[in-house]
């Protein structure tokens, strides 16, 4: 009896660490897709999740951060409206992550483990910029109470007028960067202000993108039917508008900004817009209250198609939505975030594009939690506040992508046209060859073929990336014999979609021995 008990208790155990998720086959292949963007050598996050040593150290904190969905960081309300790349874990592997934390962090067998993403250590943007605008060395005069705020105006140089298909800002100090707003002066006569401290950019000149930790490059869609972008003028200039946060004194930044320009002529070319449509300037948070306010732009002109939002507040944002209503009263829903959080803001680009229809109005709402409940609260006690250029103020804005709108531009998706900026990209751009690895044609049209040489029997694992980390294609995971071998991508995505023309990275382990290289798609 006693024998069979035990039999029953091992048994038991022995099913139940089977059932045990474990970092190689379970956990790493979600923190790789969905977390190490950030969480990578040379991301803004405070540790890489791509070695496993790590993510064991840290498996407390990423159960409680999980658990309370604290990560990964997402902010908009996908009940009210859908987005690009929306960062939100499944029900699955939400408790895949909880489970594998609780559970001890096992690693299971390394060699199982699938091949992590590849990153670049700066530029995320693939190919040579055609334009590097970057701004002097600045110490930050953040002090231990106020915010920095300057703005730097530098000339573009260009001779004539080009436009612009994507851009990426680059922080020369990410651990000080609170935000970068990257306006055109197409006068050129915007000044630098290095000196007061609060210089929040231009009102009226256009803002073309912005730059907050864990942002993406900004990429404009463009497809058969048109080419979707901004204008930068002949003898513009580029202005910076920098934040550096209180106790950053003494610490230097020399950001810059890459533009990438269409060949020209441009067919079909759609100017993109972007601005604070919506802001309000004139309100009062008394202390030891939550406060509603409301801001308004009333009767759209025309019909207009939105590419994006990108909702601000400070300190004391509770909560804030935009939305439009149709002459019809319909409700067109922009963007809701229920919890605000002052340190992830970004440009949400919608799913599919939203038309505002002409006569539309476009609406605002926001709550200010200017209470001692309210734990990033600046004052002890809660003092008034009102609007103004200090994190310690408040401010109320969302901006927008916007551009005219043409017949049947709601039903266009963006997920499938952030990333075809790049089908121009030719032969000539460098491929690094790995010696171990043989990888043709590249650039390829339709299938590109991965072939290597195994000395033994290997578990191998190949995994096709995008250039921020997200996983493409799981091309192989398993074993194979000694001898040569040939894996072949058909340039299509796990659910068989044809995907974007581009660069994309193959990323390959084989008994643990990590391989990598980039890939064109044409």
């Amino acid at each position: 009896m006693k024998q069979l008990l035990l039999s029953f208790i091992f048994a038991f155990l022995s099913i139940s660490a089977m059932a045990q998720p474990t970092w190689s086959e379970d956990a790493a292949e979600i923190f790789f897709d969905k977390c190490a963007k950030c969480h990578n050598p040379d991301g803004v996050a405070p540790f890489s999740i791509l070695e496993y040593s790590t993510a064991y150290d840290y498996r407390s904190l990423i159960q409680s951060y999980v658990e309370y969905n604290v990560m990964p960081p997402w902010m908009p309300d996908s009940s009210f409206q859908h987005y690009f790349d929306e960062r939100i874990l499944t029900e699955y592997e939400r408790n895949t992550i909880i489970d594998w934390a609780n559970g001890g962090g096992l690693e299971g067998d390394p060699e199982l483990a699938p091949p992590p993403p590849v990153f670049d250590a700066e530029q995320l943007l693939p190919g040579t910029p055609d334009l590097v605008v970057e701004m002097p060395l600045y110490m930050s005069k953040a002090t231990e109470e106020f915010d920095d705020y300057i703005c730097i105006s530098l000339p573009t140089g260009l001779a004539n007028d080009r436009k612009v298909k994507a851009i990426e800002i680059i922080p020369g100090n990410s651990s000080i960067v609170h935000h970068c707003l990257v306006h055109a002066d197409a006068e050129g006569d915007y000044p630098t202000d290095t000196i007061g401290g609060n210089c929040g950019g231009p009102t009226v000149d256009p803002l073309m993108a912005g730059y907050t930790p864990g942002a993406r490059p900004t990429i404009f869609p463009s497809s058969e039917d048109f080419s979707a972008g901004m204008i930068l003028t002949a003898g513009s200039n580029v202005v910076f508008a920098m934040h550096y946060p209180h106790g950053s004194y003494g610490e230097y930044d020399q950001t810059k900004v890459h533009f990438y320009f269409y060949d020209e002529p441009v067919d079909d070319f759609r100017e993109i817009l972007a601005g604070a449509f919506l802001q309000n300037w004139e309100f009062d948070l008394p202390a030891d209250e939550v406060t509603t306010v409301n801001a308004a732009y009333d009767d759209i002109a025309l019909d207009v198609t939105v590419l994006s939002t990108f909702p601000h507040m400070h300190l004391l944002g509770k909560s804030i939505e935009a939305y439009a209503l149709d002459p019809g009263g319909d409700t067109i829903p922009f963007v809701r975030i229920p919890r605000w959080n002052f340190d992830w803001q970004d440009f949400y680009w919608f799913e599919y594009m939203q038309k505002m229809p002409a006569g539309s109005n476009l609406r605002g709402k926001a709550e200010f939690d200017n209470t001692s409940g309210n734990p990033h609260n600046p004052a002890d006690p809660p003092v008034d506040v009102g609007p103004g250029f200090n994190t310690t103020d408040e401010m109320f804005l969302v901006y927008f992508h916007i551009m005219g709108y043409e017949e049947g531009d709601e039903f266009v998706n963006l997920d499938s046209l952030n990333t075809i900026y790049l089908e121009d990209l030719s032969a000539e751009e460098e491929i690094l060859p790995n010696k171990q690895i043989s990888v043709y044609p590249n650039p390829f049209d339709e299938t590109i073929a991965i072939e290597y040489n195994l000395t033994e029997k290997s578990f191998v694992s190949l995994f096709i990336y995008d250039m921020n980390g997200k996983i493409v294609r799981r091309l192989y995971r398993g074993e194979q014999e000694q001898g040569a071998q040939s894996i072949t991508w058909d340039g299509k995505s796990e659910i068989e979609t044809e995907v974007s023309n581009g660069l994309y990275n193959y990323s390959m382990l084989i008994n643990g021995k990590h391989y990598s290289g980039r890939i064109i798609k044409r």
